[in-house]
């Protein structure tokens, strides 16, 4: 009886490649698949053995001597000036031919917004993750090419510098892993952007049918906004900037919950603070366009205009006119794709800001400092790496930050890690409502979008800044 290992049987050697003109400059290797070489020992065989067993007389030299300038003659005229031959027109279509130079690793993009010559530095700088010395000790793979005719290569262009920001004074973050940057904006968000969004690009981009499609395009989009919102919220309140904006999201929360036009007038409202505190959310001033900007420029539209447009459909669907036919969605989501796509181009500066998932904070007693160790919450896959840096101050178990310039910011109470008792796993949530008489204060998932109660979450929630009552007519304010 034989046992089933698991492991695919193995198949038959692969031929070795070709490498042209590498024996004598003239030859390709291996020989027995070149016709050139063939050819020059045929030649070679046929003329030797005419002429060795031929019974006439053709010279008075001896037979052996004229066997052998007879083989030279015609193996030189007939075997090695093709070869020469093929070596010189190799040589001129590979000149001819368009040259690509190789891509040069590209660095992460700069989160940080463009320097302002009439603002103040910020006193701390960004830095993104590191990965660990494991990684960095593991050499890159090299695509093998197919080989070219036997020519000197040309020279090769200097690649630019690397740039690499500096390590910031709470200690460098170390990921496991890294990804390379990608020019595809939906590979992109699936490799680098945090997780929420992540996801649900993936799901779109799994879907079997056009009408899966366009329903996941469309939770992207709304993810997406959410995403944005949420992590803006978390650092106006820990540097104590946008009070009325914080005001206007506690009002909604309080309210019938959040929905995608939530987030969207909310990141509309948010461009006035954004160009007001570029330190704070770096990168969401450039992302975002203000009613004036849209007015000067009406074709270069920002992130939540494009938010805007998928919004629309959303609200188009939501109101009865899903589409009816798988072509009629394809169509669909052929026309919002583009949309989708911009918006991540827009959202790029969630790149330089990770989200993390605390795990353990431990005092180092040497350095004075404190030893996170955190889940990278980035990419689409749902096992997370490992990061581990250095921060002046303590941080809490099983929350979620986003780690800033300044250092990591707590996203409490806009998102959490919680245990879905319908997915029967912990997920991601964003805040959706507070509590009232006929429900408690809730969260809700980003990936199924499935209501957790929470009923602490009222209590945060109402830390937040309250709108300040308008004076009634007539009456004087103290």
């Amino acid at each position: 009886m034989t046992r089933a290992t698991g492991r695919a049987p193995s198949g038959p050697p692969q031929p070795s490649p070709r490498r042209y003109n590498t024996v004598l400059r003239l030859y390709d290797a291996p020989l027995h698949r070149d016709w050139a070489f063939w050819l020059t020992v045929g030649l070679a065989v046929l003329v030797g053995l005419s002429i060795g067993t031929s019974q006439e007389q053709t010279s008075g030299l001896p037979r052996w001597l004229d066997t052998l300038l007879a083989v030279l003659t015609f193996t030189l005229l007939f075997g090695v000036v093709p070869a020469w031959i093929r070596l010189g027109i190799r040589r001129w279509r590979w000149r001819e031919r368009p040259s690509h130079p190789k891509p040069s690793p590209v660095a992460a993009p700069d989160p940080s917004p463009p320097p302002n010559p009439g603002a103040t530095p910020p006193p701390h700088t960004a830095a993104t993750p590191r990965t660990t010395e494991a990684s960095q000790a593991t050499p890159p793979a090299h695509t093998a090419t197919a080989p070219g005719p036997y020519t000197t290569p040309p020279p090769r262009t200097p690649t630019p510098p690397r740039r690499t920001p500096p390590p910031p004074p709470h200690g460098p973050a170390r990921p496991e892993t890294a990804y390379p940057p990608s020019p595809d904006p939906l590979a992109a968000a699936r490799r680098a952007f945090p997780h929420p969004v992540a996801r649900t690009v993936h799901e779109m981009q799994r879907a079997h049918t056009a009408k899966d499609r366009h329903e996941a395009l469309l939770e992207a989009g709304e993810t997406l906004a959410a995403t944005v919102a949420v992590t803006a919220a978390g650092l106006l309140t820990a540097h104590g900037a946008g009070e009325r904006n914080l005001a206007e999201l506690r009002t909604a929360l309080a309210g019938t919950g959040t929905t995608f036009g939530t987030w969207t007038v909310w990141l509309h409202h948010l461009c006035r603070v954004a160009r007001e505190r570029t330190d704070v959310i770096p990168g969401l001033a450039e992302a975002l366009r203000d009613d004036a900007e849209m007015a000067a420029r009406p074709d270069d539209p920002g992130l939540a205009q494009f938010l805007d447009r998928l919004k629309g459909e959303r609200n188009r669907t939501s109101h009865g006119d899903k589409p009816r036919t798988q072509e009629e969605a394809a169509l669909r989501v052929a026309e919002h794709r583009l949309t989708l796509e911009q918006a991540l181009m827009s959202a790029q500066f969630l790149i330089g800001l990770p989200w993390l998932l605390t795990v353990s904070c431990a005092y180092q007693r040497r350095t004075g400092t404190f030893e996170v160790v955190a889940d990278h919450l980035m990419g689409d896959h749902p096992d997370f790496d490992r990061m581990t840096f250095s921060c002046p101050a303590p941080v809490a178990d099983d929350t979620v930050y986003v780690l800033s310039p300044a250092g990591p910011v707590a996203l409490s109470p806009f998102v959490a890690s919680l245990y879905c008792a319908q997915c029967g796993r912990r997920e991601i949530c964003h805040a959706n409502n507070a509590g009232r008489r006929n429900r408690p204060a809730a969260y809700k998932s980003f990936g199924r979008g499935h209501v957790i109660p929470y009923p602490e979450l009222d209590e945060e929630i109402a830390a937040l800044p309250a709108s300040r009552p308008s004076p009634r007519p007539g009456r004087r304010t103290p």
